[in-house]
């Protein structure tokens, strides 16, 4: 099983007039995010889920549009609670074709991913940033990392 981690991209502020929930992409977190997606034509989901978050959903929406999933964006609550269990049960349970892709927000990635690579040196993931996990044997691997600020691909996990 393949699995993909992707940050929403930049958003606006909160603010009095914008709650956390509503904060939509700006214009540089719409270009990076078009670059990430443009990175996944090469690698491309088999199904997108998001955290039901405006930012989340944009920036799923860009990736979408891109890589061109087989089927609807969905939404998983939990990637906006930042419930890990209803994740993981969630990534357990999913039995598609392809990668699975999440769109969410930190700290709740990085939260997943040092649970599944038991690793606790992850820095963490930037903003339109894309991270690739392979299963295989029981055990999580990281396959690489797409950093869409700098277009730079990593290929072992970062210190």
């Amino acid at each position: 099983m393949k699995l993909l981690l992707i940050r929403h991209g930049e958003a606006v502020d909160a603010s009095a007039d914008t709650p956390d929930r509503s904060r939509w992409l700006t214009a540089r977190g719409r270009t990076e995010t078009a670059a990430a997606a443009k990175h996944l034509c090469a690698h491309p989901p088999g199904a997108l889920v998001t955290s039901p978050l405006v930012r989340a959903v944009q920036t799923a929406e860009i990736i979408a549009a891109h890589a061109a999933p087989p089927g609807p964006v969905t939404v998983l609550s939990a990637l906006a609670t930042g419930d890990l269990a209803a994740i993981h049960r969630f990534v357990e349970a999913w039995r598609g074709d392809g990668a699975l892709a999440l769109v969410g927000h930190e700290p709740t990635l990085s939260q997943v991913l040092v649970a599944l690579l038991e690793n606790t040196r992850w820095p963490g993931f930037e903003k339109s940033c894309v991270v690739a996990l392979s299963r295989k044997g029981g055990h999580w691997t990281f396959d690489w990392m797409f950093l869409a600020a700098t277009a730079t691909t990593i290929v072992r996990l970062p210190d």
